[in-house]
C-alpha cells in the first residue's frame, strides 16, 4: 500500500510531466512540500507560476489558498492549483495573476515594449 505523502510526490511528478509537456520549463519540486507551493515553473510566456497540486478526494484549502496567493503576489507571479482526479486527468485552477506586465515576455521570449503614449502637458 502507498502512503499519503508518496502518493502525493507521484502525482506532483505527473503533474510537472504534464507542465512540461504544455511548454512551461525551469520546473523545480519543493523539497518535503511543506511551503505554500510543490512546484515552482516558467510559463511559457516566462511568468513566475507556483503551484499547488492535489489528488484524489483531497482539495486545496483556505488557508492553503492564502498562502499560495501571498507567495505569487510578493514575488509578481501566477498561483494556481491542480487538481489531478481518479481518472488521472489534470485540471488547473487559477488563483491569481501578479506578473509585471510591463516586463512579461511574449511567447517568442522577447519582452513587450510599452506602447501606451503619455498626454502631454502645456
Amino acid at each position: 500500500m502507498v502512503n499519503l505523502y508518496r502518493k502525493g510526490r507521484i502525482a506532483e511528478k505527473k503533474v510537472m510531466d504534464w507542465l512540461r509537456s504544455h511548454g512551461f520549463y525551469n520546473l523545480q519540486r519543493s523539497k518535503g512540500s511543506r511551503g505554500p507551493y510543490d512546484i515552482y515553473a516558467r510559463s511559457p510566456s516566462g511568468v513566475k507560476t507556483y503551484v499547488q497540486v492535489k489528488s484524489g478526494s483531497a482539495w486545496i484549502t483556505k488557508e492553503e489558498k492564502g498562502r499560495l496567493k501571498e507567495v505569487a503576489r510578493k514575488r509578481g507571479g501566477f498561483a494556481a492549483y491542480v487538481h489531478k482526479d481518479k481518472g488521472n486527468k489534470f485540471r488547473m485552477i487559477p488563483l491569481g495573476n501578479w506578473a509585471n506586465k510591463k516586463n512579461r515576455k511574449t511567447s517568442t521570449g522577447i519582452k513587450k515594449k510599452n506602447t501606451t503614449k503619455r498626454k502631454r502637458r502645456h
